[in-house]
């Protein structure tokens, strides 16, 4: 079988139980290898350079070197599924037909999809325009209207959106009134998912962004992101920087195009382990669409990460993008990222390549990447030692399991997991 495969939502949320617990990538997907994934993963990386730069038809997997399935399982964790399904349907990537099969499921489904939240979420954007709160949408839900080929193309889990600090009680009560309900705590600085009362809380498929799946509203009262207790990007002031968007006919508000760079930038450093390559591939976009514009300039965007000190956490997706699209990125940009970044960083950034890693490797260095002084690093090593809070000792056990499979696995190090090898 080369398209998704048949699973019950219980049967799908079972293995996902079990991957919380082992942090073992076979419970998710027993049919593909580690390995084998992360080849295919390499292969849609090879193919979006080639797009990137202008090829007018590329060829994917041309010498059947992958699976369709394990092909297809990289382009759901990498992010690139519905984006190669347009490709193909374009013209401009030929693939085999079983191969063609499975990422027109991807774009199918994708497409789909976004129809549905877009429909399911107007209730509550309506809801929080009825009670003057200004909006600003963040990532995928703004990028894919803005930078793709059509919004099916960009997957989401989500739709973000930004309100005044001094409006989220009052967006918490409009949410309430529109049908939706918190699914997770409140965080500092605010961030809050919430989902529509009527809205199937499960996943129907962990192979690609099925149609009927899960998705969620998280809402922001602000940009900063915190990669952990001492290292935060203070990227708020971005938020004043915004141009107006129109999403089925409401008047919302949008990142201007350096602000958004920035943040998706630091973003994207923050969760590399998730849809890396979707996110490379969009920040390429957003650079490739705006660099010619009077919206966008390198040198507003070294101001930014200057002014907000943020360069070290945009550090590692930029310098990625710049692997994707040799010479995108400013070298003025990459250069006070480096300079600015830990050791840990500079050591680690090296080793990353734009199509990711398994998924199981993991490095102590790397996890100090963000790290700065003695008593921090030391405080990051115990939790090494410590895993869970301090408040849930039960939880150690399992967490030294898996310390203990991945050591024995030999996807444990000291240093960053090297994913040029």
């Amino acid at each position: 079988m080369t398209t998704a495969q048949a699973e019950s939502p219980d049967r799908i949320a079972e293995r996902l139980d079990e991957f919380e617990r082992t942090k073992n990538p076979a419970a998710l997907w027993p049919r593909v290898s580690e390995h084998a994934r992360v080849a295919a993963a390499r292969e849609l990386a090879r193919v979006t350079q080639e797009i990137i730069r202008g090829r007018n038809r590329a060829t994917l997997d041309a010498e059947s070197r992958h699976t369709a399935y394990a092909l297809g399982i990289a382009g759901h964790t990498t992010g690139m599924g519905p984006v190669i399904g347009r490709w193909i349907e374009d013209g401009r990537l030929g693939a085999a037909p079983e191969v063609s099969r499975v990422f027109t499921d991807h774009l199918r489904h994708a497409r789909k999809r976004a129809v549905r939240m877009e429909r399911e979420v107007l209730p509550a954007i309506d809801a929080l325009l009825a009670e003057s709160i200004v909006l600003v949408v963040l990532k995928g839900f703004h990028t894919g209207r803005a930078y793709f080929a059509e919004a099916g193309a960009r997957c989401m889990a989500d739709v973000d959106l930004l309100v005044p600090v001094d409006r989220v009680s009052d967006a918490e009560t409009a949410l309430h009134a529109a049908g939706f309900i918190p699914e997770s705590v409140a965080l500092r600085p605010y961030k809050r998912d919430w989902i529509a009362a009527d809205i199937d809380a499960r996943i129907h498929s962990i192979e690609l962004s099925h149609e009927q799946s899960k998705w969620s509203l998280e809402l922001h009262a602000s940009l900063n992101r915190v990669y952990h207790p001492g290292a935060t990007a203070r990227v708020d002031a971005l938020r004043s920087q915004v141009v107006p968007l129109e999403i089925a006919g409401r008047p919302l508000l949008a990142l201007s195009p350096s602000a958004l760079l920035v943040y998706l930038a630091c973003h994207c450093s923050q969760e590399l382990d998730g849809i890396r390559l979707l996110r490379l591939y969009e920040l390429s976009r957003i650079i490739r669409c705006e660099r010619t514009g009077a919206a966008f300039s390198w040198d507003a965007v070294l101001d930014t990460l200057t002014r907000t000190q943020s360069a070290r956490f945009a550090y590692p997706a930029l310098a990625l993008v710049d692997e994707l699209d040799p010479g995108l990125v400013d070298d003025r940009v990459l250069a006070l990222g480096r300079r600015q970044s830990t050791w840990a960083a500079r050591h680690t950034v090296p080793r990353l390549t734009p199509a990711g890693g398994s998924l199981d490797e993991r490095g102590v260095i790397r996890q100090l990447m963000w790290t700065r002084g003695l008593v921090s690093v030391g405080t990051r090593l115990l939790r090494n030692v410590w895993p869970a809070s301090f408040q849930r000792p039960r939880d150690v056990v399992p967490g030294w399991r898996v310390r203990l499979r991945r050591f024995a696995n030999g996807a444990l190090f000291l240093q960053a997991p090297n994913e040029r090898q």
